[in-house]
């Protein structure tokens, strides 16, 4: 960079060519603590961030005669859903792993410090230093707020290590979508590495009903999101864990013999318990949703089983895997149709007259769907619980990808009146991409 201390001071500000338009989703967060996405529209575009040259009336010594580090290059990182735990991991963890650890680029891995620029300098989310943090282990992650909070006039200045903030290099990255997320798996697994040992698991499955020694026990498990607001929960889980204790089934064309250990867990003891808990299980089942990205962390071969409600059926972690070719993990889904099997979520039944700031722009309608209460019947999951063991007693990933190839068993069903089930595509928003998924 170049020292322009003795410039003039009257200079105009301009933004960052990179940063014209920075769009911001799931913002502000709502008083409930959850799910903003249902209160504002699709995006916000906020004023860029503003950069000048250096000029005579800088404030402080260190800025009127910058000496410029070169041990630590700030990544300064615009994300679009840096509220959502989810998007998160899939969109900026999996970019800064495909970027930084699949490829030769290890000194750049101990000289970054990742910035994170949150809107109008919101705090950074608490799920972004466990999160994202080890992969940039050199320096804890920031937001850009902080880490460019100005120093007082009697700061010791750049060449303080502590309190460094000119730099010679800087990288800036804007980007969107979830084209991000292409190697999501890989990117979960080597968090997994970074945070190891784990804890022991925090989930206890009850003994499985086996019915002789040669039946494998599955181990199921449902995860459950935060009660805070009531949107998505799974109304008559006890009875689904009821009939899931229950359940033995026989592979016709082995054999072999499986039965199931299924229990419930919420993750809210932080990330290494998380991990922890989904590593565990053979089956996690759970409504859509950033709380089913852990299921990322499970062990290869596991099963991700995702629940849907008619009218949002955004398939984005199947999306997320079919975009990573060395993810170990089996997506299969469930959507529930027919008024009987919802009922209102927390944020609907407040507002029954509807409100000008829930539910709005053109998904609005659709997220109201997304967030209804399930009650879900148990002959889908029954089938979806058979269709895995059928592929598991066939070789387990090569023959769950061999089903998903031929096109001829589907791995998504919908339930429809009078309990029947149906094959359902690779749907997105209640829209049909293509049949038989």
């Amino acid at each position: 960079m170049t020292d322009f201390s003795h410039q003039p001071q009257a200079v105009e500000q301009k933004p960052l060519p990179w940063l014209s338009e920075q769009r911001h989703y799931n913002f502000p967060t709502n008083a409930f603590g959850s799910n903003p996405d249902a209160w504002a529209e699709d995006k916000l575009i906020l004023p860029p961030v503003y950069a000048r040259v250096i000029g005579e009336m800088e404030p402080t010594p260190d800025l009127q005669h910058p000496r410029f580090d070169s041990r630590i290059v700030p990544l300064i990182l615009v994300p679009e859903w840096q509220e959502n735990y989810g998007h998160t991991l899939g969109n900026s963890a999996a970019w800064l792993h495909a970027s930084l650890h699949t490829r030769n680029v290890s000194d750049w891995v101990e000289r970054l410090a990742l910035v994170v620029h949150t809107p109008l300098g919101m705090a950074l989310p608490r799920h972004w230093r466990p999160l994202v943090g080890p992969l940039v282990p050199a320096h804890p992650v920031q937001a850009l707020a902080d880490f460019s909070a100005r120093l007082p006039p009697e700061g010791s200045g750049c060449g303080d290590q502590q309190r460094s903030r000119c730099f010679a290099e800087m990288l800036l990255c804007a980007g969107s979508g979830e084209q991000e997320a292409v190697n999501i798996s890989q990117a979960a697994q080597t968090l997994v590495r970074l945070q190891e040992p784990l804890p022991p698991s925090p989930v206890t499955y009850p003994k499985c009903q086996t019915k002789g020694g040669n039946t494998t026990c599955l181990r199921v498990l449902f995860l459950t999101r935060s009660p805070k607001p009531a949107v998505r929960q799974v109304l008559n889980i006890e009875a689904l864990l009821a009939k899931c204790n229950n359940w033995s089934w026989t592979d016709p064309q082995s054999n072999k013999s499986y039965a199931a250990s299924c229990t419930r867990y919420h993750p809210d003891a932080g990330l290494t318990a998380a991990m922890a808990a989904v590593r565990s299980a053979d089956v996690i089942i759970g409504s859509h949703g950033a709380t089913m990205a852990n299921a990322f962390f499970a062990r290869p071969g596991t099963a991700m089983v995702e629940m849907f409600s008619a009218g949002w059926t955004w398939q984005v972690h199947r999306i997320w895997l079919d975009q990573d070719p060395l993810a170990q993990l089996q997506w299969w889904g469930l959507t529930v149709e027919g008024e009987s099997a919802f009922s209102p979520g927390e944020l609907e039944s407040l507002y029954p007259e509807g409100h000008p700031g829930l539910y709005i722009g053109w998904q609005g309608e659709v997220k109201r769907l997304r967030d209804r209460n399930l009650r879900v019947p148990w002959a889908g999951l029954e089938q979806l619980l058979q269709d895995y063991a059928s592929v598991q007693a066939a070789g387990g990933m090569p023959a769950y990808r061999q089903r998903r190839a031929s096109k001829q068993a589907p791995v998504h069903y919908k339930v429809v009146a009078g309990g029947k089930l149906v094959w359902a595509g690779t749907g997105i928003h209640g829209g049909a991409f293509g049949e038989g998924s």
